[in-house]
């Protein structure tokens, strides 16, 4: 049997964490689309995103398979045993022919492992995927954009960005690479979500109501504020469902501030965190979700929302585009005040053969894609070449 090449994959977080979002699902996915031609290796730390203790039922510091199903193996690495010397051992251990990095900031599961095989591994081919990382809405969140701009130049002034090939999940994010880091090899592949679609389902749907869910971390990018305030100017019956860990407190204080100011006709349920296998059973019993995000890479939320057969609204700042014209949908323009109003107006006058008819669209965009044969392949274009 021919003998598979390796390759060594760095993230912050990986299965079983969720808390930082869409790009563990990516990563993981990404894992394990890869096994039948690629052994991959999984270099990750074994606490989850805001969270002081390790995963549980996790062994720390050894290589395991904590995938079911999967040869994927995993290197959860404890906080006391993150260093530079662990990294350049990892690397020396597995000899892989590729290393991917899943991001682009960050110290030890990026810049460290980038440093070091750039400078000792130099026969080793990088793979690095920002991850919408580079886009403005990005690049300026958390008020880290001087020390962003610092590491990009760094990478430059160093030459590293020519020895990289650059991941890119989208067309949009391939042209703000190039405006970084100019002309540099990349490579195109959309991002894998799950690949198992649920039966398309309906739900009651009565005239002049509407059951609305929100599902992202509660911060400024997600922009649960535009939503609230769009709220109040509508005038059909609106029960809304709010889930997202609440990471920024002051920002969450604005929102129920917007809430108590909500006419008799708009409900709304926080609902807390939920874990990811919580997600599509949740959108499932309601007629639309909404995200009026300032910028998504893919958006893991909304496209679960279309493998549920769920229509969304959401800003015209993610790769969802023309969902009007499929029936999946709208995608707004988020500058214009009141944007989301006669939209979220339209889904709540809809009878049930209108609603079912944009649950059909919604969920053919994702069978659609799930079903595209380039899906998978493109990344094995990346590592096999």
């Amino acid at each position: 049997m021919e003998k598979k090449p390796k390759l060594l994959l760095f993230s912050d977080w990986f299965y079983p964490g969720y808390k930082a979002g869409g790009p563990i699902k990516s990563v993981t996915n990404l894992s394990i689309a890869l096994q039948s031609n690629i052994d991959v290796f999984v270099f990750t730390g074994d606490t989850d995103l805001n969270e002081t203790k390790p995963y549980q039922n996790i062994q720390p510091n050894t290589w395991i398979k904590p995938i079911e199903g999967s040869n994927v193996q995993v290197y959860y690495c404890s906080k006391d045993n993150l260093n530079r010397a662990k990294i350049n051992g990892v690397i020396k251990e597995v000899n892989p022919e590729s290393i991917y990095l899943n991001h682009i900031w960050s110290f030890w599961f990026v810049l460290q492992p980038l440093f070091i095989s750039w400078w000792n591994f130099k026969q080793i081919k990088i793979v690095q995927c920002p991850r919408g990382a580079l886009f403005e809405s990005a690049l300026h969140y958390q008020k880290t954009y001087r020390k962003k701009r610092i590491v990009i130049a760094i990478i430059k002034v160093f030459g590293i960005h020519k020895k990289v090939h650059f991941h890119a999940t989208t067309p949009q994010e391939k042209e703000t690479i190039e405006k970084y880091f100019g002309n540099v090899n990349i490579s195109v592949a959309n991002n894998l979500p799950d690949l198992q679609q649920p039966i398309l389902s309906s739900i009651e749907k009565k005239q002049g109501e509407l059951k609305l869910i929100f599902i992202a971390r509660i911060v400024d990018i997600k922009n649960l504020k535009l939503l609230l305030q769009n709220l109040k100017n509508v005038e059909s019956n609106i029960a809304l469902t709010i889930a997202g860990p609440t990471e920024d407190k002051n920002y969450w204080d604005e929102c129920l501030a917007i809430i108590k100011t909500f006419p008799k006709n708009i409900t709304t349920n926080y609902v807390g965190e939920i874990t990811p296998n919580q997600v599509m059973p949740l959108i499932k019993k309601h007629h639309l979700y909404c995200l009026p995000t300032q910028g998504e890479n893919f958006g893991h939320s909304i496209f679960e929302s279309f493998m549920m057969g769920r229509p969304v609204l959401i800003s015209n700042k993610t790769p969802w585009l023309s969902l009007n014209e499929k029936k999946a949908g709208w995608e707004v323009d988020i500058i214009q005040p009141n944007s989301f109003v006669p939209f979220i107006e339209e889904a709540a006058n809809w009878q049930q053969q209108t609603f079912d008819s944009y649950c059909k669209g919604a969920w053919k965009v994702a069978n659609d894609y799930i079903n595209n044969p380039k899906l998978v392949s493109d990344y094995n274009q990346i590592f096999l070449n």
